[in-house]
C-alpha cells in the first residue's frame, strides 16, 4: 500500500492545537498493520515548516518538532524530489483539474503527479479540493 502525504495532514500530527490532531493520529494508527508506504515531496515539505514558522510566530522548538519529522526520529516516509522535467507535468496536472471552482495551488497539483506516478492508494489529506480525484482519506 502507497499512501502520500499532505501538509495539513503533517501538521496536524505534530500540533497538539490543530483542529485535525487527534483525528490525524487516528488516520495514522487506521493503516499501522498494513505496513504501508508513506511518501511525500519536498513541495510538501516547504509548505509544512513554512506553515510550522507561520503558526508559532517562529518559535524556534515548535519548529523543531517538523525538523524532526522531516529529517529526524520521527520520520517515517520518504521524501521524493520532483526533477525540473517533471514539473510540466505538474502543470499539465493544473490544467486538469484547476477550475473557478476548484483552485489548486501547483504544491497540491504536485501531491496528485506523485499519486498518479505511484499508483498510490491513499492521499491523506483535509482538503477537500483533492475529492473526485484522489482516494482521500480525512
Amino acid at each position: 500500500m502507497i499512501i502520500i502525504l499532505d501538509t495539513n495532514f503533517l501538521f496536524a500530527l505534530k500540533s497538539k492545537k490543530d483542529q485535525y490532531h487527534e483525528r490525524a493520529y487516528e488516520i495514522f494508527n487506521e493503516f499501522e498493520e498494513e505496513n504501508p508506504k508513506y511518501f511525500t515531496n519536498y513541495f510538501i515539505m516547504n509548505e509544512t515548516l513554512t506553515l510550522a514558522i507561520v503558526r508559532s510566530h517562529g518559535n524556534i522548538s515548535f519548529l523543531g518538532k517538523y525538523i524532526t519529522l522531516f529529517f529526524g526520529n520521527d520520520n517515517f516516509f520518504q521524501v521524493f524530489q520532483n526533477t525540473p522535467q517533471e514539473f510540466p507535468k505538474i502543470v499539465e496536472v493544473c490544467k486538469k483539474y484547476i477550475t473557478s471552482k476548484r483552485l489548486i495551488s501547483f504544491t497540491d497539483a504536485s501531491l496528485i503527479y506523485l499519486y498518479q506516478k505511484f499508483n498510490a492508494d491513499y492521499v491523506l489529506s483535509f482538503d477537500s479540493h483533492f475529492d473526485n480525484i484522489l482516494n482521500r482519506k480525512f
